[in-house]
């Protein structure tokens, strides 16, 4: 038989040959398959970087003898059993889930299984009795402010895995309490209560928590500035963060600022007084207008003047609100910048209210209430006492714009209302002496809410000779407050904010405004930044925030995509993706 190996090894050549390009053809059209449904998703990679001013105090987070910075990484490093969201502005699941009972006064808290520390031990339910008991209610515990609030709280286990936290009475801000970090039992063995904050206990030198980054270390320069390296925590229990690495640039001084580096990311805090020389320097730099955001921000603080209303010169109520009604906020505040004007005791909970300088009125409620001005004299003075009208305005001399405030506040009523004032610039010891003694019959000085949500404690009878500047004692105040506290009702609350009109213990000032810039190539940023409430939670939600994407799949768990592969070769409808999707960079 005559052979043809020529024929059949072509003929085998042709076979290969087709089917190599019927794969190549499949695997193209597969893949114009998968582009057409899939989707861009966040991916690991890359380093955040930032830049700001602070130093290095104290990184337990339970102290009170800490500096922003030291904020910024316990907000990185550590984890409460709730935590805040920004966005929402609601209190929410961290490391546990939380169910209230149906009287309101009993808090069960269960931890998560995923709830880890960074060294991958688990939190548990030894850890946070020894946070809230054996440090927050220990009668020796340095930070009075959260011993306070958790005086009268009992904590029973209930099995182990939950505790229940017990009030006396209702208060809807003690779930923000819960957002406390908690501290790892294990490493203050046989510690001193007096040693658990102390700075230089190990711990707070090489600290360890739960939340999504851990410190690696802190290398200082020969400037006096550093650098802070964090890495991700592998076992965060919200899942491992994006970003693989934090460094941070931090200076002693805000001219020490180093901009130079193309590689920022963030740059925070921006002082106002050197927003507009930033801002040109960094737009000369690194073009701020294609590579960098800004982004405006209040907190929840204010700036007030409060009236002593133990002081007989003062407690006029006539008096304070012709002061109220002559002073004229927006020329008081027009020469500083980084200052927004706000007349509501409770601005940042969304009350509002509004007032207008009228300076006919107030001299006209001025002379309605026992206080006429003698033309011969040009002085304002007492029926009363038939003596001239003179009152005391201190303040700090730190920051020093509250000095400026109140020169310029002491203007103004001179100017209007003929009054006398004189304006007592304290050094912050002399000043806190006579806040404690209450030697004033007005003090210019500021609140700040950012770790205690009850802002309603500023006005209540139990913290007059404390926190009430004012020495407000007022039973429908109170009533008020309670009512709030209970409910939780902006209906109260607005009808809390009128009381406070009405009686008028001090007039909200302003509130300081701030500013961070953003790299554009920074994605997730926006998704969980919203209404924080200190410097350190603009770093809320880090874990998702990313440099990278990826294509995954956009198709339905529920079908198959080979079917789904053959209907779509032939014309077939196949599941539409979820959304639609661009590639981005």
């Amino acid at each position: 038989m005559r052979r043809y190996p020529f024929r059949f090894h072509s003929r085998r050549a042709w076979f290969v040959t087709s089917g190599a390009i019927f794969i190549i053809v499949i695997a193209l059209v597969w893949q114009q398959f998968f582009h057409t449904h899939s989707k861009f998703i966040p991916t690991t990679g890359g380093i955040f970087t930032g830049s700001t001013i602070g130093t290095v105090k104290n990184l337990n987070p339970l102290a009170t003898n800490s500096s922003l910075f030291d904020e910024d990484l316990k907000q990185l490093i550590f984890a409460g059993l709730l935590r805040y969201n920004p966005v929402s502005g609601q209190i929410e699941d961290s490391l546990a889930n939380f169910r209230i009972s149906e009287d309101s006064k009993t808090y069960f808290l269960t931890l998560k299984n995923s709830a880890y520390f960074q060294d991958g031990t688990p939190v548990t339910i030894n850890d946070v009795i020894f946070t809230f008991e054996k440090v927050i209610q220990n009668p020796n515990f340095s930070n009075t402010i959260l011993r306070d609030a958790f005086e009268y709280v009992s904590i029973d286990t209930v099995d182990e895995k939950t505790l229940a936290f017990i009030l006396p009475e209702q208060n809807v801000f003690f779930l923000s309490l819960l957002t406390t970090p908690i501290l790892p039992a294990k490493k203050f063995e046989n510690a001193l209560i007096e040693e658990v904050t102390d700075p230089d206990f190990p711990f707070n030198k090489h600290p360890l928590g739960a939340g999504p980054y851990q410190l690696k270390n802190i290398v200082p320069n020969n400037d006096g500035s550093f650098r802070v390296f964090l890495s991700k925590n592998k076992y965060f229990h919200g899942g491992t963060p994006l970003l693989d690495q934090l460094v941070f640039y931090v200076y002693p001084e805000f001219t020490h600022l180093d901009i130079s580096h193309p590689w920022t990311t963030m740059f925070s805090k921006i002082p106002a007084v050197w927003l507009d020389k930033f801002e040109k320097k960094l737009f000369d730099q690194l073009q701020l207008e294609t590579e960098y955001q800004k982004r405006e921000y209040l907190l929840p603080r204010f700036t007030a003047l409060f009236f002593n209303l133990d002081r007989e010169s003062i407690n006029n109520p006539g008096l304070r609100k012709a002061l109220r009604l002559s002073l004229d906020k927006e020329k008081i505040l027009e020469k500083e910048s980084g200052w927004k004007q706000t007349d509501s005791f409770f601005f940042f909970e969304g009350v509002e209210s509004w007032h207008v300088p009228d300076f006919a009125e107030a001299r006209r409620t001025l002379r309605d209430n026992g206080f006429p001005y003698n033309t011969s004299t040009e002085t304002r003075f007492s029926k009363n006492t038939g003596e001239a009208l003179e009152l005391e305005l201190i303040t700090s001399t730190s920051p020093p714009v509250y000095s400026r405030f109140a020169q310029n506040i002491a203007r103004n009523w001179e100017k209007e209302l003929g009054l006398k004032i004189e304006v007592k610039v304290l050094t912050p010891e002399e000043f806190q002496e006579a806040l404690k003694n209450r030697e004033y019959d007005l003090v210019l000085f500021g609140q700040n809410f950012s770790k205690n949500f009850d802002s309603l404690s500023t006005w209540h009878s139990s913290q007059a000779e404390k926190f009430n500047l004012s020495n407000l004692t007022n039973e429908d105040t109170d009533f008020l407050i309670d009512e709030v506290r209970f409910s939780g009702a902006q209906s109260d609350l607005f009808a809390l904010s009128e009381e406070l009109d009405d009686i008028l213990p001090a007039i909200i000032l302003a509130t300081p405004t701030y500013n961070l810039f953003v790299s554009n190539e920074l994605q997730g940023f926006s998704d969980t930044f919203g209404k924080i409430r200190s410097h350190a939670q603009r770093l809320s939600g880090i874990e998702k925030w990313y440099f990278y994407e990826k294509l995954t799949w956009d198709w339905p768990e529920d079908k198959s995509k080979l079917w789904g592969f053959v209907k779509w070769i032939f014309g077939f409808d196949t599941p539409s993706p979820s959304t639609n999707h661009e590639e981005t960079s």
